[in-house]
């Protein structure tokens, strides 16, 4: 008989109450969970994959674990290094003083956080990869947390009478140096959201999951609800004679969901019949939520729910693991085995015992010949047979590889090698140059999440620490800047969307220290012939120079990694409107100092030129010389190809002559 579902409670029907945000969140909680059933256990078995860890021997359980590989390849490129973090303003204005040591003071602040040990960052960041690779959701949190310490305030008295106004009391404050935002990884599986979902932009709550003992329960909600939360066990269950309420493994799943439609924050254990706290938003960030959006692979604009990489590829994945094994077994029965007739005695003491040259006696040698001789009275495995096989089933598994290569994009020469004999250097360059589009795509996200949770960890700091702590965890007290840091804090907690915190791809991901030298070097001969081109301009018209100078930043702000170069030049461009507002007088004539300044100067252009000159020769024989050698590589590759199917066609031409019984013995 078919059932129907109860209606749906509607919002009004839900009272503010902490029994009325537990009805609504059991509702929540199931409809998000059907949602995410299916992708959770289909993660579960992809972190099983990588992890080789086997439940069912197919075939004989010999694997090629080039998932694992792969994955190994990507997080070592994705996160190669510590990240560093970058404050840029939005209006580069010379003269605006604080506004540059404001962003000074943040980016201070927010690496020297990184360096430290106790710092969640770099760790969760790596977690998150990990997440975001495999199931294909990565998220981190960020807290405030803040030490808070008693302290006995004096009563307070009436100035001329000395009568007791106020009686002394106990309040909190800050301890010094006490507040800090740490970064928590929340593994993938421990996170809900609100069922329905098509971006994050519509998300109405988040919930994270936490494991809380019986003590930390009641530390954090109080004896009347830690002491009646039920409690689950996470491991094997103990003795029968152990009392009940003192298993050691003993927690609570306790979810802290964010609310952003009611601007909330509620804890939550399911069953339970109540919420164990409900408080208005504690942060007040501009978006609200306490971590960034998250990393989801293959996301789509339809659901939050990911679709993991494997997923897409798993059956070439599980076909190559298959051919491995059959070629496997096949390698296990390549070996000398056979039947003989029993009646012929010893003779299979020629395969079984004998390890040096030895003569076996034969009894009634000529019926022995009769019946064939050896050949007659034993047969041997089909060892060529078998080798054949295994070399069918060897170029159908790289088959399958290159079209794993071809659907991932993660080619041969990203991971070091190449899969074909004879291919120049060209035209590697250009197979990585290809295959590094997704993977750039790729550190783009990372790095994209990576700023987002600085972002996030600077509002907090922004809004909540003290001068103080700002001021000595920057360390600009002992810069000459010292006297703008009050007013830069000022104007940080008032404009702080004025400034924007990133981590570059560059600074995150894995250096190809020549790909950067090659970079670095097209970057200075560009420059290098814009100044030449440029400069009779300057000579003639020194009131351009700031003009040329700007146009030199907008080129160098469109090379990649060039941010470390832009201050330069804006202190160039300063000098030089400052030399154009307040020219020097002109002389009557050039003294002699002059002249031979100007000698020297002109000289030393001519130099430049000259060696610009040179340089510029030499790289063209270079590029010809590159050229030349690309075109010897290949023609040397065409030739080898030729030699080996020669070699191939005469080695197959005489095997079969031989083993036509024809040819006679080989010499």
């Amino acid at each position: 008989m078919a059932t129907t579902d109860a209606p749906a409670l509607q919002e009004d029907e839900f009272q503010d109450t902490p029994e009325g945000w537990s009805e609504r969140l059991t509702m929540e909680f199931a409809a998000a969970r059907r949602e995410v059933e299916r992708w959770h256990k289909q993660g579960k078995d992809i972190i099983a994959k990588f992890r080789d860890e086997r439940t069912d021997d197919t075939i004989d359980g010999v694997k090629w674990n080039v998932f694992t590989s792969n994955i190994q390849t990507q997080r070592a490129m994705m996160y190669g290094r510590v990240p560093s973090v970058t404050v840029t303003r939005k209006f580069q204005d010379a003269n605006d003083d604080v506004a540059r040591v404001a962003g000074d003071m943040q980016e201070r602040l927010l690496n020297c956080d990184i360096t430290r040990d106790s710092d969640g960052y770099v760790t969760g960041l790596g977690y998150a990869l990990d997440d975001f690779l495999l199931p294909g959701h990565a998220s981190v949190r960020l807290r405030y947390v803040v030490e808070m310490e008693d302290v006995q305030q004096p009563p307070i008295l009436h100035p001329e009478t000395g009568q007791e106004l106020e009686p002394a009391q106990t309040i909190q404050q800050k301890k010094q140096g006490s507040e800090d935002v740490e970064v928590d990884y929340v593994q993938w599986n421990d996170q809900l959201w609100s069922a329905g979902a098509r971006t994050f932009h519509e998300v109405r709550w988040w919930a994270f999951k936490a494991q809380m003992t019986r003590q930390e329960l009641v530390k954090r909600f109080g004896e009347d609800i830690g002491k009646r939360v039920p409690l689950n066990a996470k491991r094997p269950k103990v003795a029968e004679d152990t009392p009940r309420g003192q298993n050691p493994w003993s927690r609570a799943d306790v979810w802290e969901v964010w609310d952003k439609e009611h601007k909330k924050v509620i804890w939550y254990v399911e069953g339970f019949g109540k919420a164990l706290e409900v408080q208005d938003d504690t942060l007040g960030l501009q978006a609200f939520w306490p971590f960034p959006r998250p990393m989801i692979a293959n996301r789509t604009n339809n659901t939050l729910v990911p679709r993991p990489d494997f997923a897409l590829y798993q059956d070439q994945y599980n076909e190559v693991d298959e051919i491995t094994a059959r070629i496997g077994l096949l390698a296990r029965a390549l070996r000398v085995a056979g039947v003989y007739d029993k009646t012929a005695g010893d003779l299979g003491r020629l395969v079984n015992e004998t390890r040096i040259n030895e003569m076996v006696p034969v009894d009634n040698w000529a019926m022995f010949a009769e019946k064939g001789g050896i050949k007659g009275q034993m047969e041997l495995l089909p060892i060529f047979e078998i080798a054949q096989t295994m070399d069918k089933l060897r170029d159908y598994r790289q088959e399958i590889l290159q079209g794993l290569y071809q659907t991932t994009g993660f080619s041969d020469i990203m991971r070091g090698q190449s899969a074909e004999a004879g291919v120049t250097a060209t035209e590697q360059g250009i197979k990585a140059r290809f295959a590094s589009v997704r993977m750039q795509a790729l550190q783009d996200e990372f790095a994209r999440f990576a700023s987002d949770v600085q972002r996030i960890k600077g509002e907090i700091i922004c809004k909540f620490f003290d001068d103080e702590s700002i001021i000595q965890r920057s360390n600009i007290q002992f810069t000459e800047d010292a006297q703008y840091a009050k007013q830069a804090i000022q104007l940080l907690r008032d404009r702080y969307s004025d400034y924007r915190i990133e981590v570059k791809p560059e600074s995150v991901s894995l250096t190809d220290f020549a790909a950067l030298k090659a970079e670095r070097t097209e970057f200075m001969m560009g420059l290098s012939t814009y100044f030449q081109a440029v400069a009779p301009i300057g000579q003639a018209m020194p009131g351009a120079l700031p003009y040329l100078l700007e146009m030199a930043k907008w080129f160098v702000a469109g090379m990649k990694g060039s941010s470390g170069i832009e201050s330069v030049f804006d202190r160039a461009i300063t000098q030089a409107q400052q030399m154009a507002q307040n020219p020097q007088p002109q002389q009557q004539g050039p003294t002699p100092e002059q002249v031979k300044m100007q000698t020297q100067q002109l000289k030393g252009q001519q130099d430049m030129q000259k060696i610009a000159a040179q340089t510029q020769a030499r790289l063209q024989e270079r590029q010809m010389d590159i050229v030349a050698k690309d075109k010897e590589e290949e023609s040397q590759a065409k030739w080898n190809t030729i030699e080996a199917a020669a070699k191939h066609r005469i080695t197959k031409t005489l095997g079969g002559v031989a083993n036509s019984g024809l040819g006679g013995p080989m010499p």
